[in-house]
């Protein structure tokens, strides 16, 4: 682990030992919330000191294998095996499941599935709706008096570096009456709803948190899907669903590393990619015409992304726009595009004829991936899904980061640090027919370990069946 990670694992545990006893329904609240957003940057660029953990007292977790088993400790207590439920309907969380219409209506019925949502139709995509807010109850007395004993406890922590930090307290008194009403509300749901399984898109929203953990508590089965490529850690551990659905062998291996038994990890793939593998192949004369491209030049998509070094994305930018062989679609990542953080694209786009940037934040990325001729992107999933599209992928490693990623290292030589050698990466990969060859080898087995599943929504169907009759292997 690097030290700030250290360090963030340490402070985890040491906020659940402090706040242990602030619990509603007897789960702990420090447990309900997103704990990485309660860190502003002045407690994280302390973090990053070596020093840091000389300041806690109380921290639980030393080594990487002990993160999850931390976690489990404090909810063993409350969990109830495992029971199946022949009668029961798998309940499908709608909030960030980034399932299709058609993967849905496909894969689940009315008769074995209810959608849960915050719309009050009686049926989504031909399945009964179930509206969440309908469960809603009063709680705010409750929550009072849980905000005011939160409130204490920081006030008797004076110099400690996280519990004097007025954004990271405020931050978690702030959502005490969010937890508090979403748990009150989770427990109504269970108890009126025949629910024998659970499907959430991510546990980093308290909804999905909260439907997990009380599933956990009724002995309800739950999967969690895997929401993105893992990049920050702390968006996908600890795990609190009784399953975690993967892209692949890659995530199995990273999960057991921090302590996740094996047997809760399932290879399903995800459905938002399910289509990749079966989009038509359209022309491209439209694309062509709207971005002004010359057909007789080599397309290169270019996905950026957030704290980027911005000599080096500058560097690459110049270099690539320069060759006589390129032209550059630059395609912004959503947060610069809400930040309006997109001058350095556009600067080059006034330069070059050659570049053009895409502004709009309703382009579909898929699109643009699939009529470029290859992606050149930063550690992201466009990455990914450029491979899964059979379209060469470069990656550029610029991230300004507290820690190493390494996703996407097994594509060495097709990632690079420096942009000078990613530039004669990708003028190599076009003048070389020995070079696209071994391309191929390199990004084959990359996704030999990294993704597989073609049909990620019937194996995931396939895996709430299972859940619901006690066989969870596939």
């Amino acid at each position: 682990m690097s030290i700030y990670l250290s360090n963030y694992w340490s402070l985890y545990s040491e906020f659940i030992h402090a706040a242990q006893e602030l619990k509603y329904r007897n789960i702990p609240l420090a447990l309900m919330t997103n704990f990485y957003q309660q860190i502003n940057d002045e407690l994280r660029s302390e973090m990053g000191s070596s020093d840091f953990k000389l300041k806690l007292e109380h921290s639980g977790i030393h080594e990487q294998d002990q993160i999850q088993p931390f976690f489990e400790t404090m909810v063993a207590p409350l969990y109830q095996s495992v029971k199946s439920n022949l009668k029961g309907k798998i309940l499908i969380n709608l909030d960030y499941i980034r399932m299709s219409e058609q993967t849905i209506s496909e894969h689940f019925s009315g008769d074995s599935a209810m959608i849960l949502s915050r719309s009050r139709a009686d049926e989504l995509f031909g399945i009964p709706n179930v509206y969440s807010l309908g469960y809603k109850q009063d709680t705010k007395a409750a929550a009072e008096e849980l905000v005011q004993r939160a409130a204490d406890l920081f006030a008797k922590a004076e110099g400690h570096p996280a519990f004097s930090n007025g954004f990271f307290t405020q931050t978690f008194l702030s959502r005490i009456p969010t937890i508090v009403d979403t748990i009150e509300m989770v427990f109504n749901l269970y108890n009126d709803l025949p629910v024998a399984a659970v499907m959430v898109g991510t546990t980093e929203d308290v909804a999905s948190r909260t439907l997990a953990v009380v599933a956990g508590i009724k002995g309800i089965p739950s999967v969690c899907l895997q929401h993105g490529i893992l990049m920050g850690e702390e968006a996908f551990i600890p795990v609190f669903s009784s399953h975690v659905g993967i892209y692949g062998q890659y995530e199995h291996d990273w999960y057991t590393r921090r302590g996740l038994e094996s047997e809760r990890i399932v290879i399903t793939g995800h459905p938002r990619y399910d289509d990749i593998f079966t989009a038509p192949h359209t022309p491209k004369d439209s694309f062509r015409e709207t971005y002004q491209l010359d057909p007789h030049k080599v397309t290169l998509l270019i996905a950026t992304g957030p704290t980027l070094d911005e000599y080096k994305i500058r560097t690459l930018l110049t270099q690539l726009a320069s060759h006589p062989q390129f032209q550059l679609i630059i395609k912004p990542h959503p947060w610069e595009l809400s930040k309006k953080l997109i001058s350095l694209y556009t600067e080059y786009e006034e330069e070059y004829s050659n570049v053009h940037v895409v502004t709009d934040r309703k382009a579909d990325t898929r699109e643009l991936i699939m009529k470029s001729d290859a992606v050149v992107a930063t550690l992201s999933t466009v990455a990914l899904e450029g491979l899964l599209f059979d379209k060469p992928v470069f990656v550029y490693k610029f991230i300004q980061a507290n820690r190493e990623y390494d996703y996407y290292d097994a594509l060495d030589p097709y990632i690079q640090k420096e942009p000078a050698d990613l530039t004669r990466m990708v003028a190599h990969y076009f003048s070389s027919n020995k070079e696209k060859v071994n391309y191929k080898a390199v990004k084959d087995k990359f996704l030999q370990q990294s993704y597989q599943i073609e049909q990620s929504g019937r194996r995931l169907a396939e895996l709430m069946d299972r859940l619901i009759q006690g066989r969870p292997k596939l």
